[in-house]
């Protein structure tokens, strides 16, 4: 704006200035044209006179009078057109001037005048001729080259001026340009005022305008950040990572979760491309397809964990504007997707196991393989045991399944002690037919907890620990009481587990020696079943063992248990 002001104020200057020494050249050359007429009147005259007086000698009188003046030319010219006399040329070899304008009009009206290029002399002229009494036409005239020398000279004054005016103008524009501007440098400077006077009537409708607008679109760009940061804080506190990328793969927005999932380095990645920050050869092909308008999605494992990635294009209408990628840790969803798989496989095979039995004895006995009495009884106890181990495992299945449930449990205020105490009376014959001792100590310890549950949990404990102890042993379950926490440790001084075991032991199905465990009944679904309740009550369990010293298993809840929920 300040360049067009200023050349438009520059331009007008130069217009001006042309436009005036056009126009004073013109006047310039109108007054000289009427100076060299009245001269050239005046000359008539001086010389009509002298023609009057001299006429017997006038020959002779206007050839000394023309040597006075050399820029002069005098013709007398009859009126047939025949020139009588002529100062600058012989009148015998000159033309009829009968066509001649001046002639023409001096014969018609009295006088005339003509500016034209003369043949005869080859210059430009100015004629004046005028009737005298005798009836010729005296016809004087002046080179145009003396008047155009007149106006020849004024031209360097010109050229001059004009080059000091056009030097001038360049500050001149500058200045003007500055101080047109100003009034609105000063209003754009006080904007964000809420009082302002505005010194120029003129400006105050635009300033109005403008303030107003300006308002606007500071609100607008308020609520485009807030829109923007609100955004911004949703993405980066996402648990979920995102990932959004233009056409060219450069990252337009990542969040914090995206980088740990993928396991990508610490640094500013925005602006760069993918490649920048993941390198999997398999995620940059499912991109390449969702640039293509494809959507689709990824498992990759990355540092142990799982991650579901979703990759859609971003479209509107025909265009392609970029790519989104959304990243879902799924370990737990493929742990228990993995647990589901491994547990119904279990389940399979551990009633297949005593179905197959049972029917094999079934069938001995159905086809007459079995005579006598001893034998059918012997057949009958196994048929038996085998479908206790069937009932047995079913109601451990049921048992899990109502646990993982979750959903509120019925609360009511347990002491551990009498709990520990109540599973040691019930183990107490099985432990003696091992010469086992098993007992209870420690402080009376209330919890809110469903008790149903924590009898089967601490029943579970302890009758592993009567099952996988050595002659006797010793079981020991010892209640303490914490500032927020009650404690039961479950000792023993059993076969132990070996190190490698000890992650696995509360899996489903799972046993460290699977022949012993056919032997005591064992359907491996016990300590799943205690750590899921201990996951109810919103508890944690720790386990130490050292192979042929014993095992003890330690279970920690919250004093305070509201509405039946976990706190974990």
């Amino acid at each position: 704006m300040r360049r067009r002001i200023y050349w438009g104020i520059f331009g007008v200057c130069i217009s001006a200035m042309v436009l005036t020494v056009v126009l004073m050249l013109f006047s310039a050359y109108n007054l000289l044209l009427r100076q060299a007429k009245q001269d050239l009147v005046d000359e008539y005259k001086l010389v009509s006179q002298s023609v009057i007086y001299h006429d017997g000698d006038m020959a002779e009188y206007l050839s000394a009078l023309d040597m006075k003046r050399d820029s002069l030319r005098i013709t007398i010219i009859s009126q047939a057109g025949d020139v009588v006399f002529d100062t600058d040329h012989d009148q015998e070899s000159m033309e009829n001037h009968m066509d001649r304008p001046e002639f023409q009009q001096a014969l018609a009206g009295g006088e005339g005048e003509d500016i034209r290029h003369s043949q005869t002399m080859g210059v430009d002229f100015y004629y004046y001729a005028k009737q005298l009494p005798s009836g010729e036409i005296l016809r004087v005239s002046k080179q145009m080259s003396s008047i155009g020398g007149v106006f020849v000279s004024v031209i360097p004054m010109v050229a001059g001026i004009v080059l000091l005016v056009l030097v001038a103008s360049f500050p001149a524009a500058s200045q003007l340009t500055k101080k047109l501007l100003r009034p609105v440098e000063e209003l754009a400077s006080q904007l964000e005022q809420p009082d302002v006077t505005v010194k120029y009537a003129e400006l105050q409708p635009f300033f109005v305008r403008i303030k107003e607008q300006n308002r606007t679109i500071r609100e607008q760009m308020e609520r485009l950040k807030e829109e923007r940061d609100t955004i911004q804080t949703i993405i980066s506190n996402m648990k979920e990572g995102m990932i959004l990328l233009d056409g060219e793969r450069t990252i337009l927005s990542v969040n914090q979760s995206a980088r740990l999932l993928l396991g990508t380095p610490e640094g500013e990645y925005e602006g760069k491309n993918i490649l920048l920050f993941s390198r999997d050869p398999e995620l940059n092909q499912q991109i390449g397809l969702a640039l293509q308008g494809e959507a689709c999605s990824l498992l990759l494992s990355k540092n142990g964990r799982d991650v579901r990635i979703f990759i859609s294009p971003v479209e509107k209408g025909e265009a392609l504007y970029g790519v989104i990628l959304l990243l879902l840790d799924v370990t737990e969803q493929e742990r228990a997707e993995k647990i589901r798989r491994d547990f119904t496989a279990n389940v399979s095979h551990e009633l297949k196991t005593p179905l197959t039995s049972i029917s094999g004895f079934a069938e001995m006995i159905e086809n007459g393989m079995v005579q006598q009495p001893e034998d059918i009884r012997k057949f009958s106890g196994r048929i038996h045991k085998e479908a206790g181990r069937l009932i047995s495992l079913t109601e451990d299945i049921i048992r899990l399944s109502r646990i993982e449930e979750g959903g509120a449990m019925e609360l009511e205020p347990v002491d551990l002690l009498e709990v520990c105490r109540s599973v040691c009376n019930s183990l107490q014959f099985v432990a003696s037919g091992r010469n086992i001792s098993i007992q209870a100590e420690g402080e009376p310890c209330i919890v809110n907890g469903n008790a149903q549950m924590l009898e089967e949990l601490f029943y579970n404990l302890a009758e592993n620990a009567v099952k996988y102890n050595r002659e006797n042993g010793s079981v020991v379950l010892k209640v303490a009481r914490g500032a927020e926490e009650a404690s039961v440790c479950v000792s023993d001084t059993g076969i132990g587990i070996p190190q490698e075991y000890q992650s696995r032991i509360f899996e489903r199905f799972y046993r460290v020696d699977k022949s012993r465990s056919k032997e005591t009944g064992g359907t491996g679904l016990g300590l799943s079943i205690v750590k899921h309740i201990v996951e109810r009550h919103g508890g944690r369990i720790s386990l130490a063992s050292t192979p042929g010293a014993g095992t003890s298993i330690t279970v920690c809840l919250p004093l305070k248990l509201e509405n039946g929920k976990s706190r974990a």
